[in-house]
C-alpha cells in the first residue's frame, strides 16, 4: 500500500499515526450535528483521539492561520485581480469563510493532533483488532459446541 503524506492525511482528516483511519465519524463536515464528532480511538491502529480534556482547544491556533491565508487569497483574487470595491470584497470573503468554517475547524484539529502524534510506518494491526478476531473465533467455537 502506498504511504500517504502528512499533508494528504491532514487534508483528508486521517489518523496521523497510521494515516488510514478516519478522524471524524462523518466524512461530511457540513453535517452540523456531527461536524466535530470524533471516535474515541482510531478504528485501524487504536490511537487515542481523546488525548486529554480540552486537547483540541489548541486547534484554534492551527485553524486561525488557515483562515488568514484563505482570506488573503480571496482578497487578492477579488480586490486586485477582479477590481471589486471594498464592501463586495469584504462580504464575499466573510461569506466564504463562514461556509468553509466546518472544514477549517476539522483541518485545524487534524493539524493539531498531527503535531502531537507521530506517523509510525512500522505499525502493525492494532491490539483491538486482534482481540476482536480472537473473540469472534471464540464465539464461533462456543456456538458450534452449543449445537
Amino acid at each position: 500500500m502506498k504511504r500517504k503524506s502528512k499533508l494528504n492525511s491532514i487534508i483528508t482528516c486521517k489518523c496521523p499515526r497510521c494515516r488510514q483511519g478516519n478522524l471524524f465519524v462523518e466524512k461530511n463536515p457540513w453535517d452540523y450535528r456531527t461536524m466535530l464528532k470524533m471516535p474515541d480511538n482510531c478504528p485501524v491502529c487504536n490511537q487515542d483521539f481523546k488525548i486529554e480534556p480540552g486537547f483540541y482547544i489548541g486547534a484554534l491556533w492551527t485553524s486561525y492561520p488557515i483562515v488568514v491565508v484563505v482570506g488573503i487569497i480571496l482578497f487578492v483574487i477579488l480586490s486586485l485581480l477582479l477590481n471589486l470595491s471594498f464592501f463586495p470584497t469584504a462580504f464575499i470573503i466573510a461569506i466564504s469563510l463562514i461556509v468553509l468554517q466546518p472544514a477549517i475547524m476539522r483541518w485545524g484539529r487534524a493539524i493539531w493532533i498531527g503535531i502531537t502524534v507521530k506517523y509510525d510506518p512500522n505499525l502493525k494491526k492494532s491490539n483491538s483488532s486482534i482481540i476482536k478476531k480472537i473473540i469472534s473465533i471464540f464465539t464461533i467455537h462456543l456456538n458450534i459446541k452449543e449445537l
